[in-house]
C-alpha cells in the first residue's frame, strides 16, 4: 500500500509539473519590458532625442549660434572663445551614435522583418540625419562599420566616402517610400504624423542639402536636377521636418528648458546679427531679438571674457544692456526644426546661380524670394514690404552668392549648428573670430571624443592625421 501511494504521488506530481509547463514562460514574461518592440515605437524617440542634443543650449547654442555669431553670451564665455567642454562634446557623438542611427538601424532591422518598406524607408532617412550631421561636426567618422557589435574598434571613413553612403542612404529612402507598404503609426512619428508622403519629400530634400554640401568637390548637376524634375521635394512650410515641442519641461524646447526654466539669461543676441538685420532694414530684428532694458535693441560682439571679465560695465556688455533672444524664440513650443522648406528654397538658389540647376539668375531669384518669403511667414510675419526692397534684389552671380548666403544665415537663427554649417561652407557673411579667443580663427569642426584615442587608438590616429591633426581647426574637405 505504502509503495502504492509512492507512485500515485509521483504521478500526480509529474502530471502537475508538466501540465503547468506549458504556460510558465507566460507566466514569467514582464508586460512593461517586452522583448520584441515594435518598430515604430523608436522613431519618437530618435527624433526626440536628436533634436535635443543639437537644440541643447550648450551645443547648438554655445558651438552653433555663438560660433555663427547669430548669438552671443555676456558670461560664462569660455565656449564663445572656442574653449568647449570636452564632455559636452563627447557627449553629442554619443547620443547621436547609439540614439539616432543606432536606433535607426534597430529600426530598420524589425521594420525589415515585419514586411514594412515605409518604415524601412524612415529609418534610412534618420539614419542619414545622423550620419551626415557627425560628418559634418567632427570630420572622418566610423561609417562602413559603424553599428556593428562585431566590430569593437571600427575603422573611420574619409568624409567622401560618408557623404556618398548617406546619399546611397536617402537614394534608398526615396525608392522604399515611393513604392512602400505598410504604414508608420501616427503617434510615433514627431514629425509629421505617419504621413509617408512628406517622408519622401524629406528624403529628396535633404538628398540635394547633402549634395548642396559636397557641391565644391564634386559635380552634383545630374542628381540635383534629377531631384528638381521629379518635383517631389518640399512644396510649403507643411512639408518642412520639425518637432513642435510641449508646454513644459522636459519636454519643451532646450532653448526655453535653458534661458527661461533653468534661468540662464547670459545667451544674447549677436552683434554680426543686428548690424547685418539693421543694414537690411530687415524686421525679423525685433523677433530674434528683445529689447534691452533702455528699449533698444543692442547685440554684442563675439569674445570677451579673458582679459575683459564680463560682465562689462564700462564697454555696456551687461545683461541689462545687450538684447536677449526674442519672446518667439524664447516659448516652451518653439519646433525644432530639422530641414525647412525655406532653406531648400535657398539652396535651390545657390544650385540655380552657381548652375548646377536650369534656371540661371532667373530661377535663383525665384527661389531666393521663395525662401525669404517662408521664413518670414515661419516667423510669423508679412514678408511684402521687405520683398519689394531693391537692396535684396541681384542681378550677378558673385552678387547673388553673396545675398543667397547672407539671407540662409539669418534664417538659420534658432538652427545653431546648421548655421555654423553652412558659413562653415560658404563663409558668408564675413565675421572675425571672437575677441579674446583661445584660436585666431573661427572653429572648423569639433573634437573627436576623449576616449577615443584609447578605446580604438589606431583607427583614431588615422582619422585625425589625416585632416591635419585632432584640431578645432582642421579643415574639412567640404569646407
Amino acid at each position: 500500500m505504502k509503495k502504492f501511494k509512492i507512485i500515485l504521488f509521483a504521478l500526480i506530481s509529474f502530471s502537475f509539473a508538466t501540465g503547468c509547463d506549458g504556460d510558465f514562460e507566460e507566466l514569467n514574461k514582464d508586460p512593461n519590458n517586452p522583448v520584441a518592440i515594435p518598430a515604430d515605437l523608436l522613431l519618437g524617440y530618435a527624433q526626440r532625442q536628436f533634436s535635443n542634443a543639437t537644440y541643447g543650449m550648450q551645443r547648438g547654442g554655445d558651438m552653433g549660434a555663438c560660433w555663427a555669431q547669430l548669438w552671443s553670451k555676456v558670461q560664462y564665455n569660455d565656449e564663445a572663445r572656442y574653449v568647449p567642454r570636452r564632455g559636452v562634446v563627447d557627449a553629442l557623438w554619443d547620443n547621436i551614435f547609439t540614439l539616432t542611427v543606432s536606433e535607426g538601424k534597430a529600426m530598420y532591422d524589425l521594420a525589415e522583418a515585419d514586411g514594412n518598406t515605409n518604415l524601412q524607408g524612415v529609418a534610412l532617412v534618420m539614419q542619414a540625419i545622423g550620419y551626415q550631421t557627425l560628418v559634418e561636426l567632427y570630420g572622418p567618422i566610423p561609417f562602413t562599420e559603424a553599428i556593428n557589435g562585431a566590430i569593437l574598434k571600427p575603422a573611420y571613413d574619409d568624409e567622401a566616402t560618408v557623404f556618398e553612403g548617406v546619399i546611397d542612404l536617402l537614394t534608398q529612402a526615396s525608392t522604399l517610400l515611393s513604392n512602400g507598404t505598410g504604414s508608420v503609426t501616427a503617434s510615433s512619428d514627431l514629425y509629421y504624423g505617419g504621413d509617408t508622403s512628406k517622408w519622401l519629400k524629406l528624403a529628396n530634400s535633404l538628398k540635394f542639402r547633402a549634395l548642396m554640401r559636397i557641391s565644391g568637390t564634386r559635380s552634383v548637376s545630374s542628381e540635383l536636377q534629377a531631384l528638381v524634375n521629379g518635383g517631389n521635394m518640399f512644396a510649403s512650410n507643411d512639408d518642412s521636418a520639425e518637432i513642435t515641442y510641449l508646454s513644459v519641461a522636459p519636454d519643451a524646447n532646450p532653448i526655453w528648458e535653458t534661458v527661461v526654466d533653468g534661468n540662464r539669461p547670459e545667451y544674447k543676441i549677436g552683434l554680426a546679427l543686428t548690424d547685418i538685420l539693421e543694414g537690411l532694414g530687415d524686421p525679423r530684428l525685433e523677433v530674434y531679438a528683445s529689447p534691452n532694458a533702455s528699449g533698444d535693441i543692442v547685440g554684442k560682439p563675439a569674445g570677451f571674457g579673458n582679459q575683459t571679465p564680463l560682465p562689462n560695465d564700462a564697454l555696456g556688455y551687461t545683461y541689462a544692456n545687450i538684447s536677449g533672444l526674442g519672446a518667439f524664440y524664447l516659448r516652451p513650443e518653439l519646433p525644432a526644426v530639422i530641414m525647412s522648406y525655406s532653406q531648400l528654397n535657398f539652396l535651390m538658389a545657390e544650385a540655380a546661380n552657381e548652375g548646377y540647376i536650369s534656371g540661371g539668375i532667373a530661377a535663383a531669384k525665384e527661389y531666393y524670394y521663395k525662401g525669404i518669403a517662408a521664413n518670414f511667414q515661419w516667423n510669423g510675419m508679412d514678408p511684402t514690404s521687405y520683398l519689394a526692397q531693391e537692396n535684396l534684389n541681384f542681378a550677378s552671380q558673385s552678387d547673388g552668392r553673396d545675398k543667397i548666403a547672407t539671407q540662409v544665415w539669418i534664417s538659420l537663427f534658432s538652427q545653431g549648428f546648421e548655421a555654423w554649417t553652412e558659413w562653415r561652407r560658404t563663409k558668408i557673411p564675413a565675421l572675425l573670430p571672437a575677441a579674446e579667443a583661445a584660436l585666431n580663427e573661427i572653429p572648423s569642426r569639433l573634437y573627436y571624443p576623449t576616449l577615443e584615442p584609447s578605446l580604438n587608438k589606431e583607427n583614431y590616429d588615422a582619422a585625425a592625421s589625416s585632416i591635419g591633426g585632432d584640431l578645432l581647426t582642421s579643415s574639412l574637405f567640404w569646407q
